[in-house]
Order: structure tokens, then C-alpha cells, then sequence
């Protein structure tokens, strides 16, 4: 399993996590998820991380290997770099009452899958990443 961005690179599948990342960077740079900015002092940068994973379909055959950009929100401290933190996620009763109504109205279900969908989220207040060295830019001295 690929846990870091190093181990991405001296891994025997190195081009197709190369190509996870560079997506993710596209995807990224094409919905202006990010400005570069100088850094002052009294910004905390927050740390990013690389996550990796390989998905695969229902006969364990792989279909695309994933690479995603984390902020590591643990480094910041809830009151002062951060107000409130919530994930709106559907409840697993919402489902099965969706399903009931559905199967009893006899309709049918379409799945659908927004590529990205997170980063299209609004953020309500500004935050400071430390940038990537995958981008190229000086991270002593620029933040995302």
C-alpha cells in the first residue's frame, strides 16, 4: 500500500500515481481551489498530505488509482484557527426510508458520481496551506 508521496514515487506503479497526482493537481488549478500568495508571519500554515488509494470494481480488478491533496486540520486548534467544523453526511435511515419510498412507487434509481464534487464546496473563511513541494514553488517563502 502507498502511504506517502515517497513511497508513490519508488513504486513499481510510480507513472500511474504520478498521473493520480497530476489530475488532482489539474482538477484542483481548473476549479480555483487555490490563489499563491506571499506568506506573512502572522499566517499559520496549515500542512498538507498526499492520501492515496486504488479503486477497484466488483471483480477486484483495479480502475483507477486516486490521489488526493489533504489539509491536516489537526494542526489547527478549534476557537482559534477554526470556529466550527461539520461534514454534512446523509444518515444511513435517510437511505433505507429513500429506498423504501422508492420501491414502493416502483421507481428506479441512477447513480451519479460529481468528479471532485468536494472542491466545488465554498469555504467560509480563508485558510492558509503550506504548499505541496509537488507544485514547484518555494514553500519557505509561498502558500496556497
Amino acid at each position: 500500500m502507498t502511504n506517502t508521496y515517497k513511497q508513490a514515487l519508488q513504486s513499481d506503479r510510480k507513472q500511474q500515481w504520478m498521473n493520480a497526482i497530476n489530475n488532482e493537481l489539474e482538477n484542483m488549478n481548473k476549479l480555483k481551489v487555490w490563489d499563491i500568495i506571499e506568506i506573512r508571519e502572522d499566517y499559520k500554515l496549515i500542512p498538507t498530505t498526499w492520501v492515496f488509494n486504488i479503486k477497484k470494481n466488483h471483480l477486484n480488478k483495479v480502475t483507477e488509482y486516486k490521489a488526493r491533496l489533504c489539509a491536516q486540520g489537526f494542526a489547527q486548534t478549534l476557537g482559534i484557527d477554526v470556529h466550527k467544523t461539520y461534514t454534512p453526511t446523509g444518515r444511513l435511515n435517510s437511505l433505507t426510508t429513500l429506498i423504501a419510498f422508492a420501491s414502493h412507487r416502483n421507481l428506479k434509481f441512477h447513480q451519479i458520481n460529481i468528479k471532485s464534487a468536494f472542491l466545488n464546496a465554498p469555504l467560509s473563511e480563508t485558510i492558509y496551506l503550506a504548499s505541496p513541494q509537488e507544485l514547484g514553488i518555494d514553500k519557505r517563502k509561498y502558500c496556497l
